[in-house]
């Protein structure tokens, strides 16, 4: 079998293309050739993906398409010879960006008006949450979850009981749709009406240097001092990042997925999210979940009621390495070897 991946965009810290890397690795494993390509390509992933006009295709091939923002030469692509599989991750809605980043604004909305030509020219279409299949309009959609190591990050936290300071974690780009700005607000209400020294760290590469401005400073003016941003960290430094945690909260209002929810629930934390897009249906009974349009005082009780409840705590924390396991790699890759093999099989 020759499976070739095509990618949009190939970017060191994205979940998308860390998960074409495993894939790939599973494919090597199963004795599958094959090339990785994708249209841009950042530095330092040269060796790793090759340009698309270097992509050369047989009908007996497969063709694996990654569908997340526009796609250059699309028409191009889907002429070409082989057997195509299309795993749609989501595109971001672009009202959520148009204002604070109107280059990505317009790729997500072409990349939108792209998915009916994608799916009409494919020959399986799947997605990797139930929420993703459901754009697509497929009724025989197939869901094959993110492939996520749960060994990059090392060990789980040990849980000993909230902090004298309690931390809140939220890992992801930050972004409008993330909501980092009402987490920042639901810290200001958690410190004043609860925990005085609550702090909140968020991790994510920034959508525009201006933006993680406008985030630094939303947090020195509601809680001065409480507030840290980080980016770019290396694995092991984010494994330190929810170690030290006390609870994780989502507030996004727009997730495909959410890889970090899963992370949080594999390194032992409790989980406190909004259940908006495909969070709800990741967390499943696992985290404490929040309607989605119920507002930042109610996240703040939410976690307030975490860290005061020790016996909630714990059955969060075992409900989530339940939840957990639901994804582990093998079960995931079963179902990608289903779909790569019906792709491959003519009607």
């Amino acid at each position: 079998m020759i499976v070739h991946q095509l990618l949009s965009g190939a970017g060191p810290h994205d979940a998308i293309t860390n998960e074409a890397l495993r894939f790939r690795a599973a494919f090597t494993r199963w004795g599958w050739g094959g090339g990785d390509h994708a249209a841009r390509i950042a530095a330092g992933l040269g060796g790793r993906f090759a340009s698309l006009d270097h992509l050369r295709s047989r009908p007996d091939d497969v063709l694996l398409l990654h569908h997340s923002a526009h796609f250059p030469r699309l028409e191009e692509l889907l002429a070409l010879p082989g057997r195509k599989l299309l795993l749609y991750h989501n595109i971001t809605p672009p009202a959520w960006l148009w204002a604070v980043a109107p280059v990505v604004a317009a790729h997500c909305e072409i990349g939108r008006a792209q998915l009916p030509a994608v799916v009409a020219g494919v020959d399986v279409v799947a997605a990797d949450s139930a929420f993703n299949a459901g754009e697509l309009g497929v009724p025989d959609a197939r869901v094959v979850p993110l492939l996520v190591d749960p060994g990059r990050l090392g060990p789980p936290r040990l849980d000993r009981g909230p902090s004298a300071e309690p931390q809140l974690l939220f890992v992801g780009r930050l972004s409008p749709h993330k909501r980092q700005d009402a987490l920042i607000e639901a810290l200001a209400l958690l410190r004043a009406r609860h925990h005085p020294e609550a702090r909140l760290r968020l991790v994510g590469d920034p959508l525009t240097g201006a933006y993680a401005e406008t985030l630094h400073s939303l947090g020195e003016a509601a809680a001065p001092g409480a507030v840290r941003i980080e980016s770019g960290l290396p694995d092991p430094e984010l494994g330190e990042r929810y170690r030290a945690a006390d609870v994780f909260v989502c507030l996004s209002a727009h997730e495909g997925f959410c890889v970090p929810v899963l992370e949080a629930f594999r390194m032992g934390l409790p989980v406190v999210a909004r259940a908006a897009g495909a969070v709800g249906e990741i967390a499943a009974d696992a985290a404490l979940l929040a309607g989605p349009e119920d507002d930042e005082a109610v996240m703040a009780e939410l976690v307030a009621l975490v860290l005061a409840d020790s016996d909630l705590r714990a059955e969060l924390i075992r409900r989530g390495h339940e939840r957990a396991a639901a994804f582990a790699p093998e079960r995931v890759e079963m179902m990608l070897r289903d779909a790569v093999e019906a792709a491959a099989q003519p009607v």
